[in-house]
């Protein structure tokens, strides 16, 4: 990406101003370097005809990837007009300095705006609109009965066209609109003309409503009845489909009207450019479209430009938006409000918050006054970068500048307050919006129950949840997958099972964020086979399962327990409920009792299991990450032998083989394979401090696990120079709060070896040692903590003179002078070196605590 001092719009507008005023040399030569510039970091594009559809490429495949920007340089679409002269791209007519007004006044009496006609409409039909929005919308009578009692005061068909494009802008019920489409049919005559600006007007109409469906059923009425077969009346329908972002059904709709024998116009092309921006659509596809639009001859105008932006901002293609913006300039296409708007969206969403403020400049050097979307759009870009102070700092000009805030500002506004747990400001927002009218919507709403969630104030989100039904606020995937994610995290998972049910009765359709947070739940409460069964149905219903789905799985799998009666962790928390018909009882994620029968079969079960998710992602195409093998390694830790865990690994190296590689390597042994793991080590450093630790944790337990305790060892000293865990090792108190057991065993070796080495070096000590493993405080019994019990067990074992300290259930503390007198011993050090079972013995006292004294931070 170029630096933001390689383009300003204000230095492109110049350049473009000089190219008609040669006596200016310094302007254009200034004009020609900034030029340079925004093209300067783009890499040479693909050849032109390779960036089109399958459609309009004959004989093509389907598109190669190309690299980016697609917009800019010699390939660039409007630089490409093969049934045009190679001197104009776009012909003298739009090449001229003039404003796009006339030419979008053109196209509106040309496209789908025909139904407004040339006249204002009559005072009759504002009183007739009021009337029909006081009648039900499901009382088809009375909608029928309603419109005919203007029969006489109605100018037939403008006002009946004005009828519906109001109820379009202030109605909510299509319904409604729908059937006074209906009513109006015969009311307007038998002329296919009059007709077919009543379908126009009421395909528009339920665009705007959002219900393409009921627009697509009025457009086959119209089709049947012989006045559907316009230019007007295909556009309009294309155009509802592209507000709802429905851009296959859009380009159906236009590959159907050319079918038709009917001939596009710009308002047509827009409207597919629009759908396909919206619709996600590959941005080549977009620029097909557009081609598509030159080569038939039809002029670009504004509303094509911003669409073509919008799509580039969606897609976050900030060169092409660049290039984009710099052509409006090139061709004296005035760049409105919506333009800015859109390209300090493309802006912020690449990250280049100094670029989007100096368009903020520009604008205002133009004379286009930024408004709220303008500011909300910054506001939202400083918030993902987390530069929360000057977020706030323009919300604050916003106010001082008097600027009415709406509610999309007001969201971005409660969104930063609850990422900066700033409670207080946020019932003054709320309050705010209160007073001055502005609903809560389900963004609002699913921002504060994520907030208030991720505090722990589940009285607060309870509260929140019971005013959005209370408001008739209807809640959204993204509410489910919310409190679903929320109830799970806090143990509550009869509450986390309810919210699905409930999102089951919704009608909505679910996708995979909520899939996944529902199989979270079921896995961590011990259903993994139901969450198994749960992924099959996802894929059942066309949603393709990510990889976060799939190391859910996994990884409850591989930490799944089997634990005898007695055990203190054993709790009775479950999920009661019905799912698929049948009803689901399910004990803590433990087995009272098992024999040692059970516990192997249950582990075959699972071995089997996993390799089936394996199979399914290799299958779907799902490409691993560091958290799979975490995962996976975890899973092999969980084995009953060796040859179980090689099985697994050797799955491992379908996915990766490198990491497979490196794992299997340090399992048998193999000295040389230190180099290949410590590259390893090197890019897990380039990533968040929980992934990397996570994967050191499930590393140095299955090495633990397997026998190989001195490989583990290396992992974890290796974990402790490159700072995986936080203020862990220091020489005279051991941090365990982080690692797993296995980690943390290797660890009390390796640290009890340092502090031997302090001791024959005779330096001082404090008065105790201490060793802290947490207590707990997350268990359903305090005390109740895996890897206390786990170093416990070790410091008993080795005879490590550690005791239970009385007010700290979780920490382990010693008498310097005692734990120096049991290290002097001479046995002490046979039993704190490790060794491997499969590798020749290449540790001694000697070759360890060197490496151990580097430890010292």
């Amino acid at each position: 990406m170029a630096p933001a001092t390689h383009f300003t719009p204000s230095q492109a507008h110049a350049a473009a101003a000089a190219s008609h005023h040669p006596p200016a040399a310094a302007a254009a030569a200034a004009a020609a370097t900034a030029t340079a510039r925004l093209h300067a970091s783009a890499p040479a594009p693909a050849a032109a005809a390779a960036l089109c559809p399958p459609f309009l490429a004959a004989g093509s495949a389907a598109c190669p990837p190309v690299q980016n920007p697609i917009f800019s340089g010699p390939a660039a679409p409007w630089a490409v007009q093969p049934q045009r002269a190679a001197s104009s791209a776009l012909g003298p007519e739009f090449r001229r300095a003039r404003s796009t007004k006339n030419i979008s006044k053109r196209n509106n009496r040309g496209g789908g705006s025909q139904d407004r006609g040339g006249r204002a409409s009559s005072a009759a039909a504002g009183r007739c609109v009021d009337k029909l929005l006081r009648v039900a919308s499901e009382d088809r009578r009375a909608l029928g009965v309603s419109l005919s009692s203007f029969r006489g005061e109605l100018v037939s068909p403008d006002d009946y066209c004005h009828v519906l494009r109001e109820l379009g802008d202030r109605d909510k019920s299509a319904p409604r609109a729908l059937e006074v489409f209906h009513a109006a049919l015969p009311l307007v005559g038998n002329g296919s003309v009059d007709k077919g600006k009543l379908l126009t007007a009421a395909i528009g109409a339920l665009g705007k409503m959002g219900r393409p469906d009921l627009a697509r059923r009025a457009f086959e009425t119209g089709i049947a009845g012989g006045y559907g077969k316009t230019v007007f009346a295909y556009s309009a329908l294309i155009s509802a489909y592209a507000r709802s972002g429905l851009a296959n059904e859009a380009m159906g709709v236009l590959e159907s009207m050319k079918g038709a024998g009917l001939r596009p116009t710009t308002v047509t092309y827009n409207a597919v450019i629009d759908a396909c921006g919206k619709g996600g659509v590959d941005l080549r596809f977009t620029l097909g479209y557009f081609r598509q639009m030159l080569r038939d001859g039809l002029c670009p105008d504004r509303k094509t430009f911003n669409s073509l932006l919008s799509a580039c901002s969606r897609a976050g293609h900030l060169e092409d938006a660049r290039a984009v913006f710099d052509e409006m300039i090139h061709l004296g296409i005035g760049r409105d409000i919506y333009t800015y708007n859109t390209f300090v969206d493309a802006i912020c969403k690449c990250g280049n918050i100094e670029l989007a403020m100096q368009v903020l400049l520009d604008m205002e050097a133009k004379n286009v006054k930024p408004n709220v979307v303008t500011y909300s759009t910054l506001i939202d870009g400083y918030s993902k970068l987390e530069k929360y102070d000057e977020a706030l700092k323009l919300y604050e000009k916003m106010k001082s500048l008097g600027m009415k805030l709406d509610r999309v500002c007001y969201n971005t506004v409660l969104a930063i307050y609850v990422k900066t747990g700033k409670y207080g400001e946020i019932a003054i927002v709320c309050d705010e919006m209160e007073d001055l009218g502005i609903e809560k919507d389900t963004v609002t709403y699913n921002s504060l129950i994520n907030g208030y969630g991720k505090q722990g104030r589940l009285d607060i989100v309870s509260f929140l949840v019971q005013d959005m039904r209370r408001r008739g606020v209807a809640p959204s995937v993204l509410t489910y997958s919310t409190l679903i994610d929320i109830y799970s995290k806090a143990g509550m998972h009869v509450d986390a099972f309810n919210v699905y049910l409930d999102f089951k009765e919704s009608g909505l359709k679910p996708d995979v964020v909520l899939f996944s947070s529902f199989i979270d739940t079921l896995a961590k409460n011990g259903l993994v086979e139901w969450a198994l069964s749960l992924l099959n149905d996802m894929t059942e219903m066309g949603i393709k399962p990510n990889v976060v789905t799939y190391n859910t799985i996994i990884d409850a799998y591989g930490k799944s327990k089997v634990l005898a009666e007695e055990d203190p962790e054993v709790g009775d928390m479950g999920i009661v409920g019905v799912y698929n018909g049948q009803i689901i009882r399910a004990a803590n994620p433990v087995a009272r009792g098992r024999s040692a029968i059970d516990v192997r079969m249950r582990r075959s079960q699972e071995l089997y299991f996993i390799l089936e998710l394996f199979q399914k992602m290799i299958q779907q195409g799902v490409r691993p990450n560091v958290v799979t093998f975490s995962a996976i390694l975890n899973a092999c830790s969980r084995c009953n032998n060796f040859e179980d865990a090689a099985l697994l690994l050797e799955q491992l190296r379908l996915l990766d083989n490198f990491v497979y590689g490196v794992a299997h390597g340090l399992l048998m042994g193999h000295q040389e394979i230190w180099s290949q793991a410590q590259s390893l080590f090197s890019q897990l450093g380039r990533m968040d401090s929980s992934t990397s630790s996570a994967f050191y944790n499930a590393l140095t337990d299955v090495l633990w696990h397997f026998g190989q305790r001195q490989g583990a060892q290396l992992v974890v000293l290796e974990g402790v120079n490159r700072r995986v865990w936080e203020n862990t090792w220091s020489e005279f108190c051991l941090d365990l709060h982080l690692m797993s057991c296995g980690a943390a065993q290797a660890m009390v070796h390796a640290w009890l070896l340092n502090v031997r080495s302090i001791v024959f070096a005779g330096r001082a000590m404090p008065e105790f040692l201490s060793i802290l493993t947490g207590w707990g405080k997350h268990s359903k019994i305090a005390g109740a903590s895996t890897l206390r019990h786990v170093i416990e067990a070790l410091l008993n074992s080795i005879g490590a003179p550690f005791q239970v300290e009385r007010f700290n259930i979780g920490r382990f503390v010693s008498p310097s002078a005692v734990v120096a007198a049991w290290l002097k011993e001479s046995g002490t050090i046979n039993i704190l070196l490790l060794s491997d079972e499969r590798v020749q013995h290449h540790a001694s006292p000697s070759n360890l605590v060197p490496r151990l004294q580097a430890l010292q931070l």
